[in-house]
Formats: C-alpha cells, structure tokens, sequence
C-alpha cells in the first residue's frame, strides 16, 4: 500500500454516535408507521396517555445509570428537559391529529421531519451559531425532498 493510501475502515471504526443515530432513524421511522396505525383507532390525547406510560421501562433503566445525576446545573438543565417535554408531548399529539384527520404517513412523518429547519433557524437567532452555505443549501433540498414526496 503506498503511503498516500488510507487503510479501509472497519464497521468498528463508525463513531458511537453515528450508530446511536442510525438506531435513531430506525426507531423513529417505525414510531412514524405505528403512529399512523395508532390514529386510526384512539384519540391523539389518549395516544398521548399511553406514549408516557411507554416511556417508564426505558425512565425504569436509567434510574440505574451512574450518568443520571451528571450535569453542570441540575436544577436549570432540569427545567429546559422538562419544557422539551412539554414541546414533545404538544407536537406529537398534533402529530397523531394530523393523521387522525386524512393526513397520509408518506407524507406527514417526512413533513414533520422538517422540524430541524425550526431548529437551525433558532438555533441562529437564540445561539448566535452561524449557518454555512453548505446547510442551506441542505435545508432548501429538505424542502424540495418534502414537495417530491407529497405530489
């Protein structure tokens, strides 16, 4: 192998996070499927209900986690996790509305998705973190990619 060669990389190599990403994608794609079926049968608040009950077995495993009580300002960073509960559970009982009321899992799951434009954009008026030509043009073909895949 010459020097300017790079060695292959093994599955190995994949940083930690990107397998937690892709485990991500694939969880949230069948919570996408299962929340059109979901629809179809009980009312988004109830819905809503019983989405917080499943959340107990995986609360259940973390209270034994040495990492449940790391943080720089508990009380704070408690008071932001318990607001993003609060956004969570208010978008996805309109999530589940949505499809509820003729909205098609096709196309509102990858129409929900655009929810990281939301973030971006206030993550540059909030943070002050700057948004490179390269994540525009990314967010514009988010656009385009939701258009395609509603007509």
């Amino acid at each position: 192998m010459a020097e300017t060669e790079t060695p292959p990389r093994s599955i190995a190599a994949v940083p930690a996070w990107l397998w937690l990403s892709l485990l991500t994608i694939f969880l949230w794609g069948a919570w996408g499927l299962q929340s059109k079926i979901i629809a179809e049968r009980i009312s988004p608040w109830m819905n809503q209900v019983l989405f917080s009950l499943g959340l107990l077995p995986p609360v259940v495993w973390m209270l034994f986690s040495k990492n449940l009580r790391t943080a720089v300002s508990l009380p704070k960073g408690g008071a932001y996790a318990f607001v993003t509960g609060v956004l969570g559970g208010t978008g996805n009982i309109a999530f589940i509305a949505s499809m509820g009321m003729g909205g098609k899992a096709a196309i509102v799951v990858p129409f929900v998705g655009l929810a990281p434009l939301v973030t971006v954009i206030m993550a540059r008026a909030v943070l002050k973190e700057k948004i490179t030509r390269a994540q525009v043009a990314g967010l514009a073909l988010a656009l385009i990619a939701i258009y395609l895949l509603s007509i």
